[in-house]
């Protein structure tokens, strides 16, 4: 499972905050043998935890840049389940 996406501009959007709360109860199911959880929301925000329009124009869906992203977050952890 992947914790839902950050969105809105600042860490102050509701929706983010909504997002966050979600996050924190998803988490829980994971038992980290067959059902894992990751949370690679980080590399989609600034430092000063901004979501850019470079990687979600409209704050909620990724672009091509946010796929990438997106990509290159998970590929270690599913090279490691695919062993």
């Amino acid at each position: 499972m992947l914790a839902i996406f950050p969105r809105g501009a600042t860490p102050a959007d509701k929706f983010r905050q909504q997002n966050e709360e979600t996050n924190a109860i998803i988490k829980g199911y994971a038992d980290n043998k067959k059902v894992f959880y990751m949370d690679i929301n980080a590399k989609f925000l600034q430092s000063d935890g901004t979501l850019s329009k470079d990687i979600m124009p409209d704050l909620l869906h990724p672009n091509a840049k946010g796929y990438e992203i997106w990509a290159e977050a998970i590929a270690p952890k599913v090279k490691e389940l695919m062993q």
